[in-house]
C-alpha cells in the first residue's frame, strides 16, 4: 500500500525495483507473498508512469509486463485471472476470483484490475474498488496509486485534494519525490 514511490523512483530499472520493494516491505511483510505483492504493485505504478496518459493504455500488454515481472505461479495465475475478468459485471464474482482480503495476494491484483477496469478516470477506479468491499482502503490506495501514475496529479477530483490533511506538505513532498525520480 505504501510502495509507490518506489514505483516512481525506479521506474526505469526493474531489478532494483523488486529489490527496494523487498526491503521495504519486509518491514511489515514477512512472507514472500506479502513481498512479491509489494513488488508487483510497485511495478504497476512504473508501467501506469511510464505509459503517456494521452495513450490507451494497453490492457492485455500491461498485465502480460506484469505475469513476466511476477516471481511465482499465484501471482501468475492471479494476473492471468484478471485479464479474464476485465469485461465482467459481477462485482461478487471478480471478488470471489481476486480476493478483497487483507493479504497482498488478494488485494494486489484486485487493485490493478480496478485500475484496468476504469482506466480513464481516478475517481471511477477508486470508486469501483471501494465497492468491491473488503479491505477497501488498502486497494483503493494501490488502485488511486495506479491510476495517478498514468493520469496524472489534476486526474484526481479537485474536492478530494482540497479535503486532504496536511494538503501542502503532502504536495510538496510529492513534488519533491516527482523531481528525485526525473
Amino acid at each position: 500500500m505504501r510502495v509507490a514511490p518506489v514505483g516512481l523512483l525506479y521506474s526505469n530499472n526493474p531489478a532494483k525495483l523488486r529489490e527496494i520493494a523487498y526491503k521495504s516491505s519486509s518491514i511489515t511483510h514477512s512472507h514472500e507473498l506479502g513481498k512479491e505483492g509489494a513488488a508487483l504493485q510497485a511495478y504497476a505504478v512504473a508501467l501506469a508512469l511510464n505509459t503517456p496518459s494521452g495513450e490507451e493504455i494497453d490492457r492485455e500488454a500491461f498485465l502480460l509486463k506484469l505475469q513476466n515481472f511476477a516471481q511465482t505461479q499465484l501471482y501468475k495465475e492471479k494476473i492471468a485471472n484478471t485479464k479474464e475478468l476485465l469485461g465482467e459485471q459481477d462485482r461478487a464474482r471478480v471478488v470471489a476470483v481476486l480476493g478483497n482480503g487483507i493479504e497482498a495476494l488478494n488485494s494486489v491484483p484486485t487493485a490493478i484490475y480496478c485500475f484496468l477496469k476504469q482506466p480513464k478516470s481516478y475517481k471511477d477506479s477508486v470508486i469501483y474498488a471501494i465497492s468491491l468491499g473488503g479491505d477497501t482502503d488498502t486497494i483503493a490506495s494501490m488502485a488511486g496509486a495506479i491510476s495517478g501514475a498514468y493520469l496524472g496529479i489534476e486526474a484526481i477530483p479537485q474536492e478530494w485534494r482540497l479535503k486532504l490533511e496536511n494538503k501542502a506538505y503532502i504536495e510538496d513532498l510529492a513534488e519533491k519525490l516527482w523531481q528525485t525520480a526525473t
